[in-house]
């Protein structure tokens, strides 16, 4: 994960993307709100605890944000809907429960290196997650949640993020996702 966030970052600082976003910076405004819908890819890591292996689930996000234009900062409130498979040992019993989890955060990203293609951001969130295993009504609960992530945003609208969701040891995960923003661009 910082191999992939160092190359973005080194990528960004030598783009041809960077110099056209310098002078479009000084024009630039932006609509006040932008609702993002998404979808995604999410897993966990394997072999925690008394957990066995992950397959892959999906995770389904919306965000509301507010774009403040002269800064370019913005402030959301996302949420999101994830699931996927993962191993369970109990004893000298293997069985397979669905992880699933919902996510309620308040956002805020970083935009950099503007431009007319493309954009780079970095950001945060910290809320609420609900979690549970299917099958397995004992295991469930809140816990506070904070969720690092960067990403680019092609053509003012079109998002590819990548985020990393703590709240509990056991049940952190990765999600990529990749979202359409209705609103903001360019006014």
């Amino acid at each position: 994960m910082r191999k992939f966030i160092l190359f973005i970052a080194i990528f960004a600082l030598f783009s041809p993307i960077n110099s056209s976003a310098q002078s479009w910076l000084k024009n630039r405004t932006v609509g006040a709100v932008e609702v993002e819908l998404g979808v995604g890819l999410a897993t966990a890591a394997n072999n925690i605890s008394h957990f066995g292996k992950t397959r892959a689930g999906v995770d389904v996000n919306a965000e509301v944000r507010y774009n403040f234009s002269k800064v370019p900062v913005d402030l959301g409130l996302y949420f999101s809907l994830c699931t996927f498979k993962r191993g369970v040992q109990i004893g000298d019993t293997a069985k397979s429960y669905n992880f699933d989890s919902q996510n309620l955060l308040v956002t805020s990203d970083y935009n950099l290196f503007q431009g007319r293609l493309a954009s780079l951001f970095v950001g945060a969130g910290a809320g609420v997650a609900w979690s549970s295993l299917t099958k397995d009504s004992s295991r469930y609960g809140f816990n506070f949640c904070v969720m690092p992530r960067v990403g680019v945003e092609l053509s003012q609208h079109i998002r590819i993020t990548a985020a990393y969701k703590f709240y509990e040891k056991a049940n952190n995960h990765l999600v990529i996702s990749l979202g359409y923003a209705f609103g903001g661009g360019k006014r």
